[in-house]
C-alpha cells in the first residue's frame, strides 16, 4: 500500500450482506477514478468465516477492519471514517453497487467547488422488490437547494451513498450511535446545521438493492426511527423557534404516518374496527381524500374494501410499500 494517501476512502460496513459483497468490490475495480482505498468493516459480522474466504481475492485491495462485536451501522461507519487516510469519504453499503461514473463525478463537484462539502447522485433499485427499475429521486424528488428546512421537512432526501469531505463529517459529529434508522437523516441535518453544504447530481450513478429483511425494507420500523430522529432534535435547547416548529411538525407527520400503516395493516388483516380507528386518526393530520374514502368503505363496504385489497396486494409487503 503506498504511503501516499488516497484521495477518497470508500468506507463499506459488512454485516450479513457476504453473498452480495464480490458485486459490490467489482464494481469498485470497475471505477473510472482510481486514486481511492477501499476500507471494508467487520464489526461481529455473524458469516465472519465465508466473509473472509469470499474476501480472498480481494485482500489486496482492500483495508479490512475487524473488530468481532457489532454495534451498530452507525458505530461501523464511524469506524471506518475514522481509519480513513483520504480527503474525501464515499459511503457504500455491502449489497449496492457504484456505477463506473460515480466516483468521477462526485469528485469532480468536490473538487472543482471548496464550498461544497456533501454531493449525492439519483441511484437505481433493483433487487427483486416492487421497485426495481424506478429511481430514487422520482420517489423522493427534489427541486433546489438543500436547505436545512428542506431536511427537516424531508422535502430532500438524501440518498445514503454520498461522497463528503472527511473534516464536514468530522466536524459534524459523525453518525450517532444512539440512533438507529435514522442515523443518515440526522447526520446530514448536522452537517449543515454546522455549516455545510449540500448539492447533488440528477445522474443515477448508483444501484440501490432492495431486499426482503434489509434495515431499509421495514416501513414501520422507518418512520418510528424518523419520529425517534426528532423526538431527539426536540430535546436540544439550541433547537428554537421555526426550527422547533418545524421539527414539532415533521414529528406530528411521523405519528400520523405511523397510525396510517398499522391501520393498514389491519385492514389487510381484516380487522375493521382497529383499521377505523387508525386511520381516523392518522387523517386528522394527514387530511388525505384517499385516507377519507378507505375509513367510508370500512364502515359500509368492509367485505368489498378488503377482498379488493386482497385481490390487487398480493402480500402484506406490497400493499404497505
Amino acid at each position: 500500500m503506498s504511503h501516499q494517501p488516497p484521495l477518497v476512502s470508500i468506507v463499506i460496513p459488512c454485516f450479513n450482506a457476504t453473498r452480495y459483497i464480490p458485486e459490490t468490490l467489482n464494481s469498485l475495480r470497475a471505477q473510472t477514478f482510481r486514486d481511492f482505498e477501499t476500507i471494508l468493516v467487520n464489526d461481529g459480522c455473524p458469516d465472519t468465516e465465508n466473509l473472509e474466504r469470499v474476501l480472498e481475492p480481494y485482500r489486496d485491495e482492500i483495508v479490512y477492519l475487524k473488530s468481532g462485536a457489532w454495534a451498530s451501522i452507525s458505530g461501523s461507519r464511524n469506524n471506518g471514517i475514522n481509519a480513513s487516510r483520504a480527503k474525501y469519504i464515499s459511503l457504500l453499503d455491502a449489497d449496492d453497487i457504484f456505477e463506473p461514473e460515480y466516483l468521477s463525478v462526485m469528485v469532480g463537484k468536490l473538487e472543482a467547488d471548496p464550498g461544497i462539502d456533501l454531493v449525492y447522485s439519483d441511484a437505481t433499485y433493483f433487487g427483486g422488490s416492487p421497485w426495481d427499475g424506478r429511481t430514487f429521486m422520482t420517489m423522493n424528488p427534489v427541486e433546489g437547494e438543500v436547505t436545512l428546512e428542506k431536511l427537516i421537512t424531508r422535502e430532500c432526501t438524501i440518498f445514503i451513498s454520498v461522497t463528503a469531505r472527511r473534516e464536514s463529517l468530522i466536524r459534524a459529529g459523525l453518525f450517532d450511535t444512539q440512533v438507529r434508522g435514522g442515523e443518515d437523516w440526522d447526520l446530514w441535518m448536522r452537517v449543515v446545521r454546522t455549516g455545510g453544504k449540500i448539492v447533488y447530481d440528477r445522474r443515477s450513478l448508483v444501484r440501490y438493492r432492495v431486499r426482503m429483511g434489509s434495515m431499509s425494507s421495514d416501513k414501520l420500523d422507518l418512520l418510528r426511527n424518523g419520529l425517534t430522529v426528532c423526538q431527539k432534535y426536540l430535546a436540544m435547547s439550541d433547537v428554537a423557534g421555526e426550527e422547533r416548529r418545524l421539527f414539532e411538525a415533521t414529528a406530528a407527520r411521523y405519528r400520523a404516518n405511523t397510525d396510517l400503516v398499522m391501520g393498514k395493516q389491519a385492514l389487510y388483516a381484516g380487522r375493521r374496527a382497529e383499521a377505523i380507528d387508525l386511520l381516523s386518526r392518522a387523517n386528522q393530520t394527514l387530511n388525505e381524500t384517499q385516507v377519507a374514502l378507505a375509513i367510508v368503505a370500512l364502515r359500509l363496504f368492509p367485505r368489498l374494501l378488503h377482498w379488493y385489497v386482497r385481490r390487487r396486494y398480493p402480500t402484506e409487503y406490497v400493499y404497505l410499500h
